[in-house]
């Protein structure tokens, strides 16, 4: 395996104590669309190594913040969850945050095989399992933030009109190397 030398984005995410670039991802979708504001309830689902968490946490204050991932995930105040997203229900993420969710975000990723067919399978699959808990926490007028790959957008565009999740806005972010897709319930 061959090694990439960080980018601009790499080394602007570790000047600014973030552990992963694709926290610009979510600065660049607040800017222009303005998805966080003081107290906000959010649930980060695949949250570590916890960037897309730091930067809700700045943005909300003191709003409860819950987290979902595989791998564990500190240095952010918050609840944060050691388990996969197909194991937990909207039920104790809405107990966790002790009202229901402003704001959902994912960074979700399946491990890759190399397959790229069963890759996106998997992450199409995320995605689905996003809108699942979306519809189950989400206020009314509550936004979806979904990260996937470029050529996954027409399918989670889908998946979360099919689910009422309206105002759909999908964009290429800063460094260009994924889709981030917003959405309002």
């Amino acid at each position: 395996m061959s090694y990439k030398r960080p980018d601009h984005y790499t080394k602007r995410a570790k000047q600014q104590g973030y552990a992963a670039r694709s926290v610009f991802k979510l600065e660049e979708i607040d800017q222009r669309h303005r998805i966080f504001s003081r107290g906000d309830a959010v649930v980060d689902l695949g949250c570590a190594p916890g960037s897309w968490s730091r930067y809700a946490r700045k943005r909300i204050a003191d709003g409860p913040l819950v987290g979902v991932d595989l791998s564990e995930t500190s240095g952010v105040n918050g609840h944060f969850l050691q388990a996969s997203v197909y194991d937990i229900d909207g039920d104790t993420l809405l107990e966790l945050l002790g009202r229901p969710a402003d704001i959902l975000i994912s960074d979700m990723a399946p491990a890759t095989t190399g397959d790229r067919f069963g890759d996106h399978v998997r992450q199409i699959e995320l995605a689905q399992r996003a809108r699942v808990l979306a519809t189950e926490v989400l206020r009314p007028g509550g936004a979806v933030v979904l990260e996937h790959g470029a050529g996954q957008g027409a399918a989670v565009r889908a998946l979360l009109a099919r689910a009422g999740l309206l105002g759909i806005a999908t964009r290429r972010d800063l460094a260009g190397r994924e889709r981030v897709t917003l959405a309002r319930r």
